[in-house]
């Protein structure tokens, strides 16, 4: 049985959270996993993509500020997901495309992005007291790429993103997604090695 344990979703307090610079000391005394998580709370991407933009101008915006990922915000400019380059260079593309009966160049953002209503929020005040163990399995099982942290507010504040954690660990994630056959396990393994 594991020794952390999946956060639970809870009424959200106020708290602030600050991205500390890693303290070198504590690396030595801790395991990462007992690391604070606050440490890894990266903020919203400044980088703001329309929704419904071709999965060829977010690579290119994308490619051109040199950043992983971008927020997608609807016509009222309000965030509705993320898009990364990882998600726009996988295989995933060509997968919808297919599921879709389109084209790769028909699809847009919001058929790629991942939906923040689809992911699991947590407050801040959580964050404060999580340990990067507790991210960590709370990914895990939900089987998402990206944990949104919100304010007092219910306003998204931050995220953790499952591939920082994982580079940052020099581990492993057991799986993003529930595999129900061999073909989704191949389709997996193959997603995470371009991730």
């Amino acid at each position: 049985m594991s020794f952390y344990h999946a956060l639970k979703t809870a009424a959200i307090d106020s708290g602030a959270v600050t991205n500390n610079a890693f303290n070198v000391a504590t690396a030595h005394t801790k395991t990462f996993a007992q690391l604070p998580a606050e440490q890894f709370l990266r903020p919203l991407p400044a980088i703001h993509i329309d929704i419904n933009a071709s999965l060829d101008d977010a690579t290119l915006v994308l490619n051109k500020t040199h950043q992983a990922a971008a927020l997608v915000v609807n016509a009222d400019s309000e965030p509705v997901g993320l898009i990364s380059l990882a998600q726009l260079g996988s295989r995933n593309v060509l997968e919808m495309a297919q599921k879709m009966g389109l084209s790769r160049s028909e699809l847009t953002v919001s058929d790629m992005m991942v939906s923040i209503n689809s992911l699991r929020q947590i407050s801040t005040a959580q964050v404060v007291n999580a340990q990067v163990g507790d991210i960590k399995e709370t990914i895990e099982a939900d089987g998402i790429a990206y944990l949104f942290v919100q304010n007092s507010q219910k306003k998204a504040v931050g995220y953790f993103d499952i591939i920082d954690l994982v580079k940052n660990s020099n581990g492993m994630i057991t799986t993003l997604k529930p595999c129900h056959d061999f073909k989704d396990v191949v389709a997996q393994l193959l997603h995470n090695k371009e991730m």
